[in-house]
């Protein structure tokens, strides 16, 4: 585990105090990093956790956004907070903030300013630090704003109601939907540690079976009349696969299937911003990136 090993030095720990956290051997962890051995799902899990990651990404070469955590901690506050992007929507005079950190700021205004039209993108895509994923139309919305932390808030700006970090580590929307809908799974192949943060953070939330797919599979579509429908998504990568026809000029419409099974086809042209979950966007892609 290569990645195993990057991350523990970004994070400036030796292998001895990840051994102490997790509770083996420093022997351990050096196999680990040379492919002498793998850890199990339930360590696995415990690693993803203290990097702020995925089991997924841990096993894979995708990217992994470094973050600060500290182990365990779920009121932990992330270090690499810049400030928030607003999105503007046409026949609205609400703005959407979402916070962001100062890479994403750097990206959005890298974008923006680009007048080059080969280089051009139709979709501007934006990962925010409540882990939510926006695709923001261009043409379509009236104004894209970017505010550091050091200006004053706006006066219509509202906290998401799960904070400037969403729930926290990514691996912890694998495990509560695994909480919900494979208990049995959950309660093996997750630490006794890790339980009990899983279960305070849906007591914390009020994360229930009625509202649980809210968390991890509704997307929100913010139309140019500045009307909204929040659909359930079962299957992220059709809707990330017509996104990428859309930049190829390969499509016009926007199209999914939802938890019902209905087939939906949106104009593109009708549509201002996407806001979907990061986890369902995680999903997505890696189902994409396993077709390939």
């Amino acid at each position: 585990m290569e990645k195993l090993k990057n991350l523990r030095k970004l994070y400036n720990y030796k292998q001895k105090d990840l051994a102490a956290i997790l509770g083996v051997k420093p022997k351990d962890i050096s196999d680990w990093e040379l492919n002498k051995s793998q850890p199990e799902l339930k360590m696995l899990r415990d690693i993803a956790v203290i990097f702020g990651t995925s089991v997924y990404d841990l096993l894979n070469n995708d990217v992994v956004t470094i973050t600060s955590w500290k182990p365990w901690n779920t009121d932990e506050k992330i270090d690499s907070f810049w400030g928030h992007i607003g999105i503007l929507l046409y026949n609205s005079y609400v703005i959407k903030w979402y916070p962001i950190t100062s890479a994403t700021a750097n990206k959005v205004e890298c974008d923006l300013h680009d007048d080059q039209p080969d280089t051009q993108t139709k979709i501007l895509a934006v990962e925010t630090l409540n882990n939510r994923v926006l695709f923001i139309n261009k043409s379509i919305i009236k104004k894209i704003s970017l505010l550091g932390d050091s200006s004053d808030m706006p006066k219509d700006w509202e906290l998401p109601w799960d904070g400037y970090q969403g729930l926290g580590a990514e691996e912890y929307y694998n495990l509560i939907k695994e909480y919900f809908f494979n208990y049995e799974h959950f309660c093996e192949n997750t630490s006794e540690q890790l339980q009990i943060i899983i279960d305070e953070l849906i007591k914390k939330n009020r994360i229930t079976d009625d509202n649980v797919l809210e968390l991890i599979n509704d997307v929100y579509i913010y139309f140019h009349d500045n009307t909204t429908e929040t659909i359930s998504i079962g299957d992220a990568s059709a809707l990330l696969n017509s996104i990428m026809d859309i930049e190829f000029e390969m499509s016009r419409f926007i199209h999914f299937e939802d938890l019902n099974g209905e087939i939906h086809f949106i104009p593109i042209e009708s549509i201002g911003l996407i806001d979907m979950p990061l986890y369902l966007y995680k999903t997505g892609s890696h189902e994409l990136s396993d077709n390939e």
